[in-house]
């Protein structure tokens, strides 16, 4: 699946969420998304598999194994479970990432990498609002569509207090949450949250909770591009075969050059996604900053799984949009995908280069 050299440690995690993903989530992923059931099962055991501390620290009580070998384990759940990867890139890329080095939230970073709590995160798009000084403050505000929004235990909020960035914890008992009804990644309890003079404990101020917004945008990113590029995957695999076995004309679908050259679209669009994310990840655990690689990565890799998936339900042809042929599932996960966080369009505002 991958076309790059593995670490001997990063081709176990491979393995070990291969056969995660075969055992666990590929069967249920259909019932799941179908009825909009979350993926708790499939959380609990990315947490006993010791997957949601892949990118923290030992020293934090996570694995220590970097953002590739997060990649590697989200791009194979992707290609199986958008919701599921979803989750794992939410708690164990985002949240995580927020939190690190920060010493009021160290108890939690242990707590997150072990799976006892399960985290959301609410990004400074939302613009919630926070008044208080000291250790804590109330939070004010609305944010339409977080992942696991009925479902988390705690909620890391981006917020703004009177000009300065603060970075704070609320749990969910302190605010009011929704379910919405999403396009895509239904099975990861997306959701509204509302703020309404919650409590919240700060983690960070000023300059280093700037620095914990900053963490989290390009851990974000990067996660997103290796879930986009699962899918992408999971729908170059899923078409390839159908055009195989489908007859039209007297010989394979595969065979028709029109079909053929989609295919190989689909396919030259998802190396050139796995390059980029790849190469951001790499960054990332250089220490080095990712932040244009992430968001270049995070473009090209879900623009590439909407196309796979698109293509997909056209060659699938009346098949395409049947529920238990899966291409119309990774169509709408990637579609949501667009939207979350920084959207792309966003993105794209902030690669322009200076006059």
């Amino acid at each position: 699946m991958h076309n790059f050299e593995l670490t001997e440690e990063q081709q176990m995690v491979l393995e070990t969420v291969g056969k995660f993903v075969q055992d666990v989530a590929e069967p249920k992923a259909l019932e799941h998304d179908e009825h909009g059931r979350f993926v708790r099962p499939q959380f609990d055991q990315l947490a006993e598999l010791g997957m949601l501390g892949l990118p923290v620290a030992e020293d934090a009580g996570g694995a220590g194994m970097g953002f590739v070998a997060t990649v590697v384990a989200l791009e194979t759940v992707a290609g199986a479970c958008g919701s599921t990867a979803r989750l794992l890139a939410v708690q164990a890329g985002v949240c995580a990432s927020a939190l690190s080095g920060l010493a009021p939230g160290a108890e939690l970073l242990g707590e997150l990498a072990s799976g006892s709590r399960l985290a959301s995160w609410i990004g400074p798009e939302s613009g919630v609002q926070a008044t208080g000084t000291g250790d804590s403050v109330k939070l004010q505000g609305k944010a339409p569509l977080v992942t696991a929004a009925t479902e988390a235990d705690v909620f890391v909020v981006a917020a703004m207090a009177d000009g300065e960035a603060v970075l704070a914890t609320v749990p969910r008992a302190a605010v009011r949450t929704a379910a919405v009804p999403a396009l895509g990644l239904r099975a990861a309890a997306p959701g509204c949250v509302e703020m309404a003079a919650a409590d919240a404990t700060v983690v960070a101020r000023g300059a280093d909770a700037e620095a914990a917004w900053a963490r989290a945008r390009v851990a974000a990113a990067v996660a997103t591009a290796a879930i986009a590029c699962g899918l992408n995957a999971a729908s170059l695999r899923l078409t390839t075969r159908h055009a195989g076995e489908r007859i039209a004309f007297g010989k394979p679908l595969a065979a028709q050059p029109a079909v053929a050259h989609k295919l190989v679209e689909m396919r030259r669009r998802l190396h050139a996604a796995r390059h980029a994310t790849y190469h951001a990840a790499r960054l990332l655990d250089a220490g080095v900053d990712a932040t244009e690689a992430a968001w270049l990565a995070k473009i090209e890799a879900i623009e590439g799984a909407v196309l796979a998936a698109d293509e997909g339900i056209q060659i699938h042809g009346g098949y395409g949009y049947v529920v238990e042929y899966h291409v119309e599932r990774h169509y709408r996960d990637a579609k949501t995908l667009e939207v979350l966080e920084d959207g792309l369009e966003t993105l794209r505002d902030r690669l322009v280069a200076p006059a």
